[in-house]
């Protein structure tokens, strides 16, 4: 992947963190899809003169699609959430958003390992547990660790403080003192008296919607990746499906 930067920082440029959360809401909003058809490239000749259709392919498209159409709901919820001034729930959908972008990331990295490595064996096991993963024990497979894919782009150029990003979120989404008393409760030190209602907190929306803003240019810019690179990982499993056929 090389250092070129998955994030340029020229938010500062536009105050106003939400209306530029919208933008990149519509952004995303296009590049969603309504359907995958497995490209003609998936399709390969047996020995035995049968044609099948690689299976690859429709996981990447089924992982990465559902991952956006998934961010999306949460970008434009905490929009909506933060122009209400619901900084809390609002907060909960950025934290949400974030690990689906870390993940949409972690997509890219394995696929471009497998190119590198010429092996499609670890990649396949990752689509497997995007698709199918879960925690609740039912014999599924166990479902990824979002903590490491967003310590996996923290390291990303442009990337740097994703984690505490998403650390500072965690703290809305806790029943922690952001995300209870100082959110919902104003203490009057004079009186001792309290009183309570949404957002009685320091941060506001507009603050916190640059995690939003964070989180949806990196997943854009890590989709658009995975759409270059699919290609070459189609013509890779093809190369490696032929070689398996020939033994």
């Amino acid at each position: 992947m090389g250092t070129q930067p998955c994030y340029r920082r020229e938010v500062d440029a536009d105050p106003d963190l939400i209306a530029e959360s919208r933008r990149l809401c519509r952004d995303l909003e296009r590049l969603l899809p309504s359907e995958h058809t497995p490209p003609s490239s998936a399709t390969v000749d047996t020995i035995l003169g049968q044609s099948i259709t690689l299976k690859l392919p429709s996981k990447i498209a089924g992982v990465v699609g559902a991952l956006c159409w998934r961010a999306h709901d949460f970008a434009t919820l905490a929009c909506e959430l933060f122009e209400r001034q619901r900084v809390v729930p609002g907060a909960t959908m950025a934290r949400a958003l974030m690990e689906t972008t870390a993940l949409v990331f972690l997509l890219h990295k394995k696929m471009s390992q497998a190119i590198l490595q010429r092996d499609v064996g670890a990649l396949d096991d990752f689509l497997v547990r995007c698709l199918s993963g879960s925690r609740l024990g039912s014999g599924d497979p166990e479902a990824l660790n979002v903590l490491t894919a967003i310590q996996a782009l923290d390291k990303e150029p442009g990337a740097e403080q994703y984690k505490d990003f998403y650390a500072t979120l965690c703290e809305f989404c806790h029943p922690n003192a952001l995300g209870a008393f100082y959110a919902y409760a104003d203490f009057d030190n004079a009186t001792r008296g309290i009183s309570f209602g949404h957002n009685r907190g320091l941060s506001k929306g507009g603050d916190i919607a640059f995690a939003v803003v964070f989180a949806l240019e990196v997943l854009i810019a890590f989709a658009a990746r995975i759409q270059e690179v699919t290609p070459t990982l189609v013509a890779l499993a093809k190369e490696l499906h032929a070689g398996q056929d020939a033994r």
